[in-house]
């Protein structure tokens, strides 16, 4: 049935984009055969695929996510993520930051706002209710920032009560970035956003570490060929790093992810940051069970590993390195607090507490349904375990 489908999907709008650019660059790839050809970096492709203003898969004005997109995020499933997470983004900022009354949080890639309003809701709603929140003692406002203009309509609809009251707003990164500029301390939130930063791709053949390129092949379409390396960030990291790859293993390198933390170092005096993404350490990332790498794409909810598929309309993404995240915040004047996976997360938080007996034969009931979402957060895939959280403190 993949096969099928696949064979209906080989241009976009993108691809007549992506091949001027090819045939454009000063860049020289080399194919399997030997034959020199224009290239871009790999990189640069992605870069595109996702981020073109007009066509990319996240600016192109379409959600991305749940039923009608390509994935899901745990949000989506019943409001217990957002909920646990509020709840310790109470406890942490009461440890962190007691003498402050207000704190600035940000969720950033923020997307359709359901885990913004899963948060909002336990620091408002539940204290209005039932008083849970009754003891809470600082008041928190929220920024969602989001690239994708769909995504942001979405969340200005989702977060509507709270933005008419001044608590929660919807920016895009350029507005994000100017509101960083605050005396009270921040709470960056990224949930499920390093997975989509563009990365570079290197492969080690025989002692040399060379770049993953896309070309441009008369007959054949987008193909893959290689580069020498020329950014100079990449060639430090190939230099520190490179030896530990095996023959013939690829792996991805995320710059844009370590780039993306300190350009925030550089606006924050005193700030936590919520890391939650699947991925791991260095160690499992470049294990000999993993001699291509880690890039995944997803085309409606259908996972497979071809790249050159549709370019702009499906996502492509790959395992985020937390080590690389660590080393990077640390040398930034950052420090890692706690690294655990979500299924950890969640039972230190208490999630467990909130399963409830019943004997209600209705599947759609709210106590059954929430039962559901917690086993499924907890159980479902595996997921759980892959996905990891990074909290990290900058005081």
């Amino acid at each position: 049935m993949w096969d099928v489908l696949k064979a209906d999907l080989t241009e976009s709008p993108l691809t007549a984009i992506i091949r001027n650019k090819i045939l454009a660059s000063l860049e020289t790839g080399r194919l399997d055969d030997g034959r020199d050809l224009p290239a871009i970096p790999f990189h640069q492709y992605m870069t595109l695929c996702l981020y073109h203003p007009e066509f990319g898969y996240y600016r192109a004005g379409f959600s991305r996510v749940g039923r009608e997109g390509d994935f899901y995020t745990s949000s989506y499933v019943g409001e217990m993520m957002g909920e646990q997470l509020g709840e310790e983004l109470v406890r942490l900022a009461g440890y962190y930051f007691p003498n402050d009354e207000r704190i600035a949080v940000f969720e950033w890639g923020g997307g359709t706002g359901r885990l913004a309003r899963q948060m909002m809701d336990v620091w408002y709603l539940a204290s209005d209710r039932d008083g849970k929140m009754q003891d809470q003692e600082k008041g928190f406002t929220l920024a969602l920032v989001e690239g994708n203009p769909e995504h942001r309509r979405l969340a200005i609809e989702e977060l509507d009560e709270y933005i008419q009251t001044g608590k929660a707003r919807v920016v895009t990164t350029e507005e994000a970035e100017d509101l960083l500029q605050c005396e009270q301390p921040a709470i960056i939130v990224a949930n499920e956003l390093l997975d989509a930063f563009p990365t570079h791709r290197l492969v080690r053949r025989g002692e040399l570490i060379l770049e993953w390129g896309v070309t441009w092949e008369e007959g054949k379409g987008l193909v893959s060929c290689l580069l020498e390396p020329i950014s100079a960030q990449l060639n430090n990291w190939i230099q520190e790093e490179g030896h530990l790859l095996s023959n013939n293993q690829t792996v991805e390198v995320n710059l844009d992810a370590m780039n993306w933390i300190n350009n925030l170092t550089g606006r924050l005096d005193r700030a936590m940051m919520v890391l939650i993404d699947y991925g791991d350490e260095t160690e499992e990332l470049i294990s000999p069970h993993r001699m291509e790498g880690t890039l995944l794409c997803y085309y409606k909810h259908r996972a497979h590993s071809d790249p050159y598929l549709v370019p702009g309309e499906q996502d492509l993404t790959s395992h985020v390195n937390f080590s690389h995240i660590r080393q990077t915040a640390q040398k930034s004047g950052w420090k890692e607090i706690e690294y655990v996976n979500q299924k950890n997360f969640l039972v230190k938080s208490g999630i467990l507490d909130k399963l409830s007996s019943h004997t209600i034969s209705d599947p759609f009931h709210p106590i059954a349904r929430r039962n559901r979402a917690i086993r499924q957060l907890l159980l479902s895939d595996g997921m759980s375990e892959l996905f990891k959280v990074q909290i990290l403190i900058k005081q």
